[in-house]
């Protein structure tokens, strides 16, 4: 009888990392503290718009895309919404942008829709809120 021992342990260590695996699951982003409510509805557009996947989960920069902190310094919500509409023709009129641009391999998809998804999900009041939000330095509100 042994070996019906063993098969249900092995079946039950299989059943218990199974468990674990799809309970831990990935881990759900959560928003800085202190955001009011229109840089919270931002911070819900960064995270709908997978701008972590290139710019990090706390805006911290990647290899695929810049830091997004100290925006405020160079940086208005008009102009970041023009931008997040259409970055090709900001790079171009703006020399520091085209600068910044050639430091990444992959170019900001324009909400005009040459990205596959992210122009239909890139409306213009989710840019408007996603402004708001790039325009607060990350986890200090206001600063």
């Amino acid at each position: 009888m042994p070996r019906p021992v063993r098969s249900i342990a092995v079946v039950g260590g299989f059943v218990g990392l199974s468990v674990i695996a799809f309970g831990c699951g990935p881990r759900q982003p959560t928003p800085p503290p202190g955001l009011d409510e229109v840089q919270l509805a931002g911070w819900q557009a960064y995270v709908d718009l997978d701008c972590a996947a290139c710019h990090g989960e706390a805006r911290e920069g990647r290899r695929s895309g810049p830091a997004l902190t100290g925006l405020a310094r160079h940086w208005t919500a008009d102009r970041l919404v023009s931008y997040l509409t259409d970055p090709d023709s900001m790079v171009k009129a703006v020399p520091r942008l085209a600068l910044k641009a050639e430091k990444y391999a992959i170019g900001m998809p324009s909400a005009s829709g040459k990205s596959p998804g992210y122009g239909k999900k890139a409306r213009a009041e989710k840019l408007r809120v996603l402004a708001e939000y790039l325009l607060v330095d990350a986890g200090k509100p206001g600063g």
